[in-house]
């Protein structure tokens, strides 16, 4: 039997990398006071479609005979839970979960997927923008991530230069083109784009090029953007740490002001976080809200950090038995568990040689072996399987030993 296209199985080493991701960034989240939020897999297509651009809506995948489909990303979700649930304002909230895009697999791309996503609903201001940049760069640290950066651009401004220049159509095939300028470079994006911005071509396509200092680059947008300059500059002014760049524009149809995206500086050079401001995305649903947010994406995180996973199992210690002290075993896993240590018996009836090496397989820290010596003596030989170091003494010491490694 074969895997469906573009979905993977986690054995237990590489699910035990996922899970202390996982823990690690819903504890960083929740130090900021986001609360967790979960949401269906299955969302109706009118949902879905509501904005999600052009792409994405060519991605979903779709339940037959039905007006069902797969969540996207996690922020529609969150948009119809908001506008139909009564919330103290500002709205934190976070939540850790798959996605689904029918779109061709590649290394670091599924179709089945994992993000963590934190949005604030009910604030307009900057400060904002400004936590969940903070929140992401601490999460990304604390991850093993430390060569990044972080670019932000707003669509306010994107959408403001081709107002002030009477472009009125075709601004999403514009935004894609534009979000393709890393890959194709800028005179392909200015080859394709001249057509649509006609005799204004020469003017707007620098705007969206410029380099140098972030306060450099807001001036030069300033009379064509002002509102949307004003937000990046008070943005700047409580989190420093970002690049502004004019060309950055992201995807997703429904962002309405900031976007910003973290970038690896190191040996990979692609994004792993982005997110936005959507302002005008619960509207839709019915209960209008200012909204912003981010989103962690896991798989190309957990790819970047490295595939080998750190443990093979969460056991702390094996408990060794010889023949017919099975029960004694028993009674001391249990001891060990009551303790808040994770304790395995042998299941399937191995001499003490296999046992020892199904411990070794799995790298768990300690061995407590019990025998007639140890259930005479009522107390356990405890071995150290990374040092090889073995000793017999009470239980309490062997607890207070494997506690203080």
């Amino acid at each position: 039997m074969k895997r469906a296209k573009g979905m993977r199985d986690f054995l237990p080493p590489q699910m035990m990398q996922r899970e202390k991701a996982f823990a690690t960034i819903a504890e960083t989240y929740r130090e900021f006071g986001f609360q967790p939020l979960e949401t269906p897999a299955l969302e109706h297509l009118s949902t879905l479609k509501a904005k999600s651009g052009d792409e994405i809506a060519g991605q979903l995948f779709e339940i037959s005979n039905s007006d069902l489909g797969m969540r996207f990303d996690l922020t529609v979700p969150l948009s119809r839970v908001a506008a139909n649930t009564s919330f103290p304002k500002p709205f934190k909230r976070y939540q850790i979960g798959p996605v689904w895009r029918r779109e061709e697999p590649q290394k670091g791309r599924f179709r089945e997927f994992w993000q963590a996503d934190a949005d604030i609903v009910g604030s307009a201001s900057m400060r904002a923008e400004a936590e969940l940049l903070e929140m992401a760069s601490l999460s990304l640290t604390r991850l093993g991530l430390k060569d990044f950066k972080v670019l932000l651009n707003s669509r306010k401004i994107l959408n403001s230069i081709l107002e002030y220049f009477g472009i009125s159509g075709k601004r999403n095939e514009i935004f894609r083109t534009l979000d393709k300028i890393d890959k194709i470079g800028y005179k392909s994006v200015y080859k394709t784009l001249e057509p649509a911005l006609g005799e204004y071509s020469d003017q707007i396509l620098p705007l969206f090029n410029l380099k140098g200092k972030n306060e450099k680059k807001l001036e030069a947008l300033e009379r064509y953007a002002p509102e949307g300059v004003a937000e990046v500059r008070e943005l700047q002014g409580i989190f420093p740490d970002f690049i502004f760049e004019p060309s950055l524009v992201r995807g997703l149809g429904y962002y309405s002001g900031t976007v910003f995206e973290f970038k690896g500086t190191g040996r990979y050079k692609g994004s792993f976080a982005g997110g936005g401001r959507y302002d005008g995305l619960l509207e839709l649903y019915g209960h209008g809200a200012p909204a912003v947010g981010i989103s962690l994406g896991i798989e190309r995180i957990l790819l970047l950090l490295g595939e080998e996973a750190e443990k093979k199992t969460y056991t702390d210690v094996f408990v060794a038995t010889l023949p017919d002290y099975y029960n004694e075993g028993l009674k001391t896993a249990k001891s060990l568990r009551k303790k808040g240590i994770s304790a395995e018996t042998d299941l399937i009836g191995r001499n003490i040689k296999k046992q020892f090496d199904y411990a070794r397989s799995l790298l768990i820290p300690w061995v407590i072996i019990i025998g007639k010596k140890e259930a005479e003596s009522k107390k356990v030989t405890i071995r150290n399987m990374k040092t090889g170091k073995e000793s017999t003494e009470t239980l309490t010491a062997a607890i207070k030993k494997i506690r203080s490694k």
